[in-house]
């Protein structure tokens, strides 16, 4: 088979690789879509050779299911990113990220994968595989398990700093759940993105004061909830300024360290802040559900290649030129 090999110092091939040879309790998938995430950024960026690629957000149909018990040959399926080992407690339940012995998804930016039966979902024959890409993946993935959590109601505001794929999922998710959406970006272009998604307000950080901004549009209320989705300290630091009192700030972007002061920031407002990484396999049917609803994730696709063009995607990926991107074996 084909798939994508990331060589470091934002070089990207397309090598032959022996077939992957289904194990038992997995079935071997044809990729038809595999989304790109912010996340692969590190390793395009860096100095060091992959022995493949870190894409995890694929869909495709199974065309081997001789080992598998629960698929056939034909299904239509998404790969869940994180592949609990399906026996513990947590995976019973349908929470691979608690899983102590959870893995990822390796190397989706290929023409096959073999995957555990556990970790694929059906996908309805109404649902095209770009689509089921981002429902079984990070692109609507993270965004609605982190608006489960904030609990937002019609009617509340909700600030999403940071426009990346995450941060326009969630635009186009509160916004689809009444919500009024501001959102905060540096790039012209992916404010411009969130306003055709949905955001009521669309705030470029570099020319405006945000706060006063915010401010004003609330009546001096701030957000209800904020969404941080950059990943830098002064987005979260920007987050913690435009939420209001007795509100709640979730963390999408994987900062590592941040300045805290816990008793003006928190204490003092009765502020909640918190972490939401990925969704739940159970979650899985509900998102589904939204999208037959009309939540229009397709949207958030602003560009397709085939496989043999992953150099030209990761090129305009990494420059902000692309929402989610696909490539398409």
């Amino acid at each position: 088979m084909k798939a994508v090999r990331l060589l470091g110092r934002r070089q990207v091939a397309l090598q032959d690789y022996p077939d992957p040879r289904p194990q038992d309790g997995q079935a071997l998938v044809r990729i038809r879509a595999s989304a790109l995430c912010g996340s692969e950024m590190h390793a395009y960026r860096g100095d060091h050779a992959l022995d493949g690629n870190p894409g995890h957000e694929p869909s495709g149909v199974v065309v081997d299911a001789s080992r598998s018990r629960r698929w056939r040959d034909g299904d239509r399926v998404g790969i869940h990113a994180v592949w609990g080992c399906g026996a513990c407690p947590w995976c019973t339940r349908g929470i691979y990220t608690f899983c102590d012995r959870l893995s990822g998804c390796p190397g989706a930016h290929a023409e096959l994968m073999a995957a555990p039966d556990h970790v694929c979902v059906p996908l309805p024959d109404d649902i095209p595989f770009d689509v089921g890409a981002l429902l079984a993946g990070d692109g609507l993935g993270v965004p609605y398990h982190t608006s489960r959590r904030l609990a937002t109601r019609g009617g509340d505001t909700v600030a999403v700093v940071g426009c990346g794929p995450i941060g326009l999922g969630s635009v186009l998710l509160q916004s689809f759940f009444g919500v009024r959406v501001i959102a905060l970006d540096r790039s012209r272009d992916r404010l411009e993105m969130a306003r055709r998604l949905g955001a009521a307000e669309a705030l470029d950080v570099s020319a405006d004061d945000p706060v006063r901004a915010v401010q004003h549009m609330t009546q001096g209320r701030l957000a209800e909830a904020v969404v941080e989705a950059t990943g830098r300290p002064e987005g979260f630091a920007l987050a913690l300024r435009l939420v209001g009192k007795a509100g709640a700030v979730a963390c999408n972007g994987e900062n590592a360290e941040v300045t805290l002061h816990v008793g003006s920031d928190l204490i003092r407002r009765d502020i909640t802040v918190f972490g939401s990484w990925f969704y739940h396999y159970r979650e899985y049917p509900e998102m589904l559900e939204l999208v037959r609803r009309g939540l229009a994730v397709q949207d958030l696709i602003t560009a397709r290649y085939p496989l043999a063009e992953a150099q030209q995607a990761y090129e305009d990926f990494a420059a902000l030129r692309t929402a989610k991107a696909i490539l398409e074996p």
